[in-house]
């Protein structure tokens, strides 16, 4: 294979000139970038004939779940978020086995690379690539996600527009600073532009962003980072305890007000930077504002001198000394004149206002900074647990809850309404996580902010609603606590609550799962139909019915599991997989789950002599003193599910009982179809694909696990079977 032909394991066979190979629908044409997880294309999207890139994860990456599920993430973060400056995602899929996804193909370069070629900025472009960063981790925050990896290389500078457009949301989490595919205590991100609160691995909220922004924006002004080290360590010494020189002393041609944005971004603690992405795009673009202004007035006085003759100059000159002392009693006279009418004018509005008992004389001016909120000005405000809330949740979903805030003030002089009219926000909700057996305190969601508008009136209480996702959270038991706080994070009141997370098997990546499929010793998989005495034991397909059109089938499944490696006893839990196959129902579908404890011999057939049908069944006439296991639902709409392995799954702790009870024995299951359908659903089987047929799954509790050892002591100690 020579260099300019070169092979692309990823990619299947070009099929036309100009392409390097195929992936799905893309047509593959050129390699354009390579990365720490995959390789980026140039491909054309065959459906909507437009050219777009096309990342694929490297095989080697895609074997190892972690991996997967980091490149299915970044996808789905960047997905999530629809904004002018961030790039777009067109599609999230896997194909042959390769998680790639498709998004829109950029011209231009980064940062990073501008950096390199030796580019300088003008403060004109600075402020304004600054504002678009801004403006794009805004709407990231606003999605919920922190992108934690701000940094040159992740910002585009598209051509010929120029605008920025923020890349690789590959470390982005929701609203939360754990990240489930690194072990604890690792450092993410670049150590150049981490946020100090990163360096020390603590919780992170949407303004560890906000720092590496101001690390970008130090860098386009100076050429150089804030902070340096000679090495990792060292730079997160640096980042941790010193303080970063000010632009204001290194580069003074700086605009103050852009300087000292920059040093507010870039200060150690989360609290003392702007509270939001939103606020600092807002800045920059008052700074681009103001800059523009004074340029416009440079403009208008140059334009003025220009063609103008030394003795004209001369001229007027002499006429302005002339005058110099009457023009100066004029301009005294006038600002006197215009102060005294400013000032009766304010004080006249200030009467009407306190005379009217508005609040509006407590504002403070805008030239006064605004006072600190204090606990004492917040305390007659209460919180108390609300409406309905879901304590239990499966992994992936969000989890709600109400809360009550009440004011409980007596008068004006101590309503939190009044005290802090003029502020922006009074007090904020925040949301803390602790697991039973974990130190680690989570903070799955950014504080609620809440405006003097929001506080409920003297006497009275509001509800409010806190949510947020469990995607990135370890299954378990949790106290969740409320804290009722001032903007600077002082509590004020706080109430405890439980979550309990359950894993959402139908979602887990199978590593770790030891599979039992029907093929495998004396396991077996039939269906039977109602008013039928054929045997369909030996086909190809398994299908079920609910009837009367077509007619009520069930399917029967037998898992030999003396062919398992452990002992069930050591069963942490289970769940069945089935194979959609082409040409069934494409509708929502449910089935009740039961296991067979009577009416039925251990050795049932599915085929030849005494095979399983209709009449032979053991639920032909119903489900009494059979076992209850629960219901499985899927949806297979447009065949979405087809040939896809072992995508519909089934689990309950129910289940787990089942199995564990069976001592090593085998077990039969029964599902029973609860849909109204044309057609029936179907299943591949053992006949069909041994390899695609239907399965159990089986995870087994470590070997030092506490339920292992109070397994142990009820029971037997299990024998690994050879």
């Amino acid at each position: 294979m020579n260099a300019q032909n070169p092979k692309y394991d990823l990619l299947e066979p070009p099929q036309r000139d100009g392409e390097i190979g195929r992936l799905g629908l893309y047509r593959v044409l050129a390699l354009i970038g390579k990365g720490g997880m995959g390789q980026v294309f140039r491909a054309e999207d065959m459906r909507l004939k437009r050219i777009v890139a096309l990342k694929l994860m490297k095989p080697k990456l895609a074997s190892t779940p972690a991996s997967r599920k980091r490149f299915i993430e970044e996808a789905r973060s960047m997905a999530a978020v629809q904004h002018d400056n961030v790039a777009t995602i067109y599609e999230v899929g896997v194909e042959s086995g390769v998680p790639f996804m498709a998004m829109e193909l950029l011209e231009g370069e980064s940062l990073k690379d501008a950096f390199r070629s030796g580019r300088k900025f003008e403060i004109k472009e600075i402020l304004r690539l600054g504002k678009e960063v801004a403006s794009g981790l805004a709407a990231a925050h606003e999605c919920g996600l922190i992108h934690r990896d701000v940094k040159p290389a992740n910002i585009w500078i598209q051509k010929p527009s120029g605008r920025a457009k923020i890349l690789d949301f590959g470390l982005a989490i929701a609203g939360n600073s754990f990240d489930p595919f690194v072990s604890r205590g690792t450092l993410v991100g670049s150590p150049g532009f981490l946020s100090p609160e990163q360096a020390r691995n603590e919780a992170l909220d949407d303004r560890t962003d906000l720092y590496s922004l101001g690390a970008v924006l130090f860098m386009m002004c100076s050429g150089g980072l804030p902070l340096t080290a000679g090495s990792i360590s060292g730079q997160l010494i640096a980042i941790i305890c010193y303080t970063p020189p000010s632009l204001t002393d290194l580069k003074p041609e700086i605009p103050v007000a852009l300087s000292e944005l920059i040093d507010q971004l870039l200060l150690k603690e989360p609290k003392d930077r702007p509270a939001t992405a939103s606020k600092v795009a807002q800045r920059l673009n008052g700074i681009t504002e103001e800059t523009g202004d004074q340029h416009a007035i440079k403009i208008v006085m140059d334009a003025g001198n220009t063609g103008t003759s030394e003795s004209q100059l001369s001229s007027i000159n002499h006429e302005r000394d002339s005058n110099k002392t009457r023009s100066g009693i004029w301009i005294v006279l006038a600002v006197v004149f215009l102060v005294c009418v400013c000032g009766a004018i304010y004080g006249f509005t200030n009467f009407n206002r306190v005379e009217n008992g508005s609040v509006a004389d407590t504002q403070t001016p805008k030239s006064v900074p605004q006072k600190r909120i204090t606990v004492a000005s917040l305390r007659p405000l209460t919180l108390s647990k609300g409406g309905a809330s879901s304590r239990k949740v499966l992994s992936g979903q969000a989890a709600r809850y109400k809360l009550r805030i009440a004011n409980e003030s007596t008068s004006s002089a101590d309503d939190p309404r009044v005290i802090n009219s003029s502020a922006k926000v009074v007090v904020q909700l925040t949301t803390l996580l602790r697991k039973s057996d974990v130190a680690r305190v989570e903070r799955p969601t950014f504080p609620k902010k809440i405006s003097p508008r929001q506080i409920p009136r003297r006497g009275s209480s509001q509800e409010f609603e806190v949510q947020f996702l469990t995607t990135d959270l370890v299954p378990g038991e949790y106290e969740v606590e409320f804290q009722l706080q001032t903007p600077d994070s002082d509590l004020i009141a706080s109430i405890t609550d439980k979550l309990l997370i359950q894993e959402d098997l139908s979602q887990t990546d199978l590593l770790g799962f030891e599979m039992l499929r029907t093929h495998r010793g004396s396991g077996a998989d039939t269906y039977v139909q109602k008013n039928n005495k054929t045997d369909f034991g030996g086909n190809k397909l398994l299908q079920a019915a609910r009837g009367p059109t077509p007619p009520t089938q069930h399917i029967y499944l037998r898992f030999d599991l003396s062919k398992l490696s452990e002992d069930t006893r050591q069963l942490d839990r289970a769940m069945t997989l089935f194979t959609v196959a082409q040409g069934g129902q494409q509708t929502p579908t449910s089935f009740t789950v039961y296991g067979i404890m009577n009416d039925l011999d251990a050795d049932w057939q599915e085929t030849g002599l005494g095979y399983l049908d209709w009449d032979t069944a053991p639920c032909r006439h119903g489900i009494s003193g059979q076992k209850y296991l629960g219901r499985l639902s899927f949806d297979n709409t447009k065949d979405r599910l087809k040939n896809k392995p072992d995508a519909v799954r089934f689990s309950s702790r129910e289940l787990d009982d089942f199995i564990r009870d069976a001592n090593g024995k085998s077990v039969t299951l029964v599902f029973i179809p609860d849909s109204n359908a044309n057609r029936p659903i179907r299943f591949k089987s053992k006949e069909g694909q041994p390899d695609e047929s239907p399965a159990i799954a089986i995870r087994y509790l470590p070997a030092n696990s506490e339920a292992g050892d109070r397994e142990n002591t009820q029971k037997t100690k299990p024998v690994k079977k050879k």
